[in-house]
């Protein structure tokens, strides 16, 4: 393949992904048909079926592109010379800002990923799992260290995350609260729960 039509292809794939994340986040994954999709960019099935054999495979696509996303900016966050619990705040502040910068995505993860079929379901929530523990890795150090409060770190963490993750259920860039305020109220809330007195 020449490198514009690679170009193509990959602008292509990238354009469904975008436009199926917004459909599925405005509408939802079981009322958004690829015929919707292929309308809104003005392609054919056969354009859609070249890169996904079916609608499944681009909602799996979109949550495995938004939990590898999270997890890169965590391992990001964590691999600079930040004190703990900074990276902490960081790793959270960076979560909830993905339900303003990548919306479309964001929400279609949240709360469309229960439509995957059982495996990928799985494959999906072992992901999920991955992160957290990466999270709890972090949380456990700041205790080690005298930082955090003695908690029982999987309760806790998983908690926070599921605070977190909501945010996608009400949150609306038109609405009349910021994203830095609410990143600075919930991280506010998260980090003073965590610190030790």
């Amino acid at each position: 393949m020449r490198k514009g039509s690679l170009t193509i292809a990959i602008d292509r794939r990238t354009e469904i992904l975008a436009v199926a994340a917004r459909l599925f986040r405005e509408k939802g994954y079981p009322y958004t048909s690829l015929d919707d999709i292929t309308r809104e960019i003005g392609v054919t099935k056969p354009a859609i079926y070249y890169y996904f054999k079916a609608k499944e495979d681009i909602l799996y696509e979109i949550c495995v592109t938004q939990i590898k996303r999270l997890m890169n900016q965590a391992h990001a966050i964590a691999a600079t010379d930040l004190d703990i619990a900074e990276k902490i705040r960081k790793i959270f502040a960076g979560h909830i800002m993905e339900f303003h910068i990548n919306r479309d995505v964001a929400e279609s993860y949240w709360r469309e990923a229960a439509h995957l079929s059982l495996e990928r379901r799985k494959e999906v929530s072992n992901m999920l799992k991955q992160y957290e523990y990466f999270i709890r890795d972090h949380v456990d150090q700041g205790i080690a260290e005298g930082v955090f409060r003695p908690i029982n770190t999987r309760q806790v963490v998983r908690g926070i995350g599921g605070m977190v993750f909501t945010i996608g259920n009400w949150y609306r860039p038109e609405g009349p609260d910021d994203i830095n305020t609410i990143i600075d109220a919930y991280v506010d809330f998260i980090m003073n729960g965590l610190m030790k007195k």
